[in-house]
């Protein structure tokens, strides 16, 4: 459960709840929509409101998610596997994803994934949230995972958050920075390969290499959008795939998985509206990678 408690200043003096909430606050129609569903879910001064009771000056409003009534993560199996929190305050929480861990439950993955890491946190808070994961990363792809801890932050957060990767290439891009602006689509309609293809929809990666050694780089990448294997498919159509990408690319004896890491992430932080900027170092077998091969430019930083 999650209480938001707002005193009322007296420039909304005579709004009301609900244009309070939505032009104030960035509520969707469809959290206040939910929260009037709720016993608890408003209140104002100690008593149950309605979305078009007035507000004045010295009033406090009380804003309450209960997650508890949406099955949180009670049916979730705990996972004891140890993953880094990054950040975490009372609305989200950033994970340093590992690799070789899906972000999801799916057949065969019922026990292993970033949910039941999840869970086996919750259990510590003493709370049963649902699990919201605002981003997702392939299984093999390591890196940031931003997870909203109730409604009201997945509504406010959700398409306002900003990454970027790091990734080492199996060659190098044919320009120190560059923006590759080409569509993709799945080859096979049941299949999860994608292709490039002038009837695909346009995907855009801008990419800024950091080092080169021999024939890897380190390289930067900032997305315009988000299709599925973006980096991995526009980098493959470079000539230079992901290290260690079988399914673009080729698998490399450097490192037993795709090099791919998301690296920072960027959100506003729900109720006080101040930028967050948190920064997932690599993980071991990147780095250990990129010191071995001399790419080692501010890999921490």
């Amino acid at each position: 459960m999650r209480t938001l408690r707002y005193e009322i200043t007296p420039e909304y003096d005579g709004m009301n709840v609900e244009r309070y909430l939505k032009k104030v606050h960035g509520y969707s129609s469809r959290t206040i929509v939910k929260l009037k569903h709720y016993d608890r879910g408003m209140y104002l001064n100690g008593a149950h409101t309605r979305t078009i009771d007035l507000l004045h000056p010295g009033d406090v409003l009380e804003i309450t998610f209960l997650d508890s009534e949406e099955h949180g993560v009670e049916h979730f199996i705990r996972s004891n596997r140890q993953v880094q929190i990054v950040y975490e305050d009372h609305d989200l929480i950033v994970f340093n994803k590992p690799a070789d861990m899906p972000c999801h439950q799916s057949c065969g993955h019922a026990a292993d994934t970033l949910a039941n890491v999840f869970a086996a946190h919750c259990d510590k808070l003493g709370m049963d949230l649902m699990y919201r994961p605002l981003n997702r990363l392939d299984r093999d792809t390591s890196g940031a995972v931003l997870v909203a801890k109730n409604r009201f932050a997945a509504a406010t957060v959700t398409n306002n958050f900003h990454k970027t990767y790091q990734a080492i290439l199996d060659g190098i891009p044919p320009q120190m920075e560059g923006r590759v602006d080409v569509p993709i689509r799945r080859e096979f309609p049941e299949e999860m390969r994608r292709i490039v293809a002038d009837d695909g929809q346009r995907a855009v990666t801008n990419y800024r290499v950091l080092v080169q050694s021999g024939n890897l780089s380190l390289v930067d990448f900032v997305l315009e959008t988000g299709r599925t294997h973006q980096i991995r498919v526009h980098m493959a159509y470079l000539g230079c795939p992901v290290l260690g990408d079988e399914l673009y690319g080729r698998k490399s004896e450097l490192i037993s998985r795709q090099a791919l890491h998301c690296r920072h992430i960027a959100f506003p932080q729900p109720v006080s509206r101040e930028e967050i900027r948190v920064d997932c170092p690599l993980l071991p077998d990147m780095q250990e990678l990129c010191i071995k091969m001399g790419l080692n430019l501010d890999i921490n930083e």
